[in-house]
């Protein structure tokens, strides 16, 4: 039972009408799913001058990482974040694997920023082009053959179990998409005995090599629910609100154990005349944010932060719209962008990859105080 109570200057609806000179800041835990409420501050939580310690909105350019992949057909992904649930890869294969790959640790998620080509596997090949999510289940046998001379991958590993979909509740089969568009491959054999084949297994992060005289994809058949499957960001129809700003839980994806994955897509703004056309503040207590821009912006900044920028907020500290996100928002009919957001419950470490990458000045966007709006 939920008991809630209600003091002071607030507004009657959540993420609706703010009052009068207020910010509206949720409280909440279990990230948007739990206990909430909604404080009315005279001051955007944000409005820091500075900050001492580790704790502080992040930004990194993905698109300046080269892993060893881009140059070498035998190179492999780059981390850039991590804990004991999900490891976090940027990819940037130009020619076909050379060897075969074998996950032990984890399920993956390819999502495909950029490039086509084609995922071989024990399943059979499938194709793959930019927008798409690649699931490889834990233990496949599997080589990337890019198709196009750029390919950029944000390889999503789950390290505690398997890849698998959010309860619909009342949403329905139907949304965020019908099942119907998940596509899995024909198998096609590779009946090759025709020289040497390397299936790297990576364990525990350590990796070992066996070597055979066979191609290893040489499964002429297949049955069962588990395999390689994809689907297209532009075939999701996640829903919204004229009335009201509605949680980042309502575009979720993917559900493993530790994290979400949710992909925000382009939407028609609110229009209701009360409405708040960006998310309050908010501190995630029990998530770590993550947000990889595919296309666009979110609809809270103000301007394009540049295609491959990824964002890390960490549990804790505030993060919300940009100064220029109220006036930015007020002015467009939609949002149109495509964004990749994972949110971890345990805390996320940056490699020496990230850090390389970042951009130093990315807290002090949010403050008015250091990045003051133009009158």
């Amino acid at each position: 039972m939920i008991i809630k109570h209600a003091k002071g200057t607030t507004s009657k609806q959540g993420r609706t009408g703010w009052p009068q000179g207020t910010y509206e800041d949720e409280h909440g835990q279990d990230g948007f799913a739990g206990e909430v409420s909604m404080l009315y501050r005279a001051h955007p939580p944000t409005r820091w001058t500075r900050i001492e310690g580790n704790l502080r909105p992040r930004a990194m350019n993905s698109l300046a990482v080269e892993p060893t992949d881009m140059t070498d057909p035998g190179g492999v992904p780059t981390r850039i974040l991590s804990n004991d649930d999900v490891h976090l890869y940027v990819s940037r294969r130009r020619a076909p694997m050379s060897y075969y790959m074998r996950n032990a640790d984890g399920d993956e998620i390819y999502f495909v920023h950029e490039g086509a080509g084609t995922v071989e596997s024990d399943y059979g090949p499938l194709a793959y082009e930019t927008g798409d999510y690649v699931v490889i289940p834990k233990g496949t046998n599997y080589r990337i053959v890019p198709g196009t001379p750029d390919n950029f991958f944000l390889i999503i590993e789950s390290r505690k179990g398997p890849v698998g979909f959010p309860d619909r509740g009342m949403l329905g089969q139907h949304v965020p998409f019908d099942f119907a568009l998940l596509e899995a491959p024909e198998p096609q054999p590779i009946l090759d005995e025709d020289g040497e084949y390397e299936i790297r297994i990576k364990r525990a992060d350590e990796w070992t090599s066996v070597f055979h005289n066979f191609c290893p994809l040489d499964a002429v058949g297949w049955t069962g629910s588990l395999c390689v499957y994809k689907i297209n960001i532009r075939h999701l129809r996640a829903p919204y609100s004229e009335r009201t700003h509605l949680p980042p839980t309502t575009y979720a994806t993917f559900q493993c154990p530790g994290f979400w994955v949710v992909t925000f897509q382009p939407k028609p703004f609110e229009t209701a005349p009360d409405s708040e056309r960006v998310p309050a503040y908010h501190r995630n207590v029990d998530y770590d944010e993550v947000v990889f821009t595919h296309f666009g912006r979110l609809m809270s900044r103000s301007e394009d932060q540049g295609l491959g920028t990824l964002t890390l907020h960490p549990a804790g500290i505030h993060h919300g719209p940009n100064p220029r996100a109220f006036e930015a928002a007020a002015k467009a009919d939609r949002m149109d962008a495509f964004l990749v957001n994972i949110d971890a419950q345990k805390p996320l470490t940056r490699s020496a990859a990230f850090s390389e990458a970042e951009d130093p000045n990315y807290w002090a966007t949010f403050s008015d105080e250091l990045s003051p709006v133009s009158p």
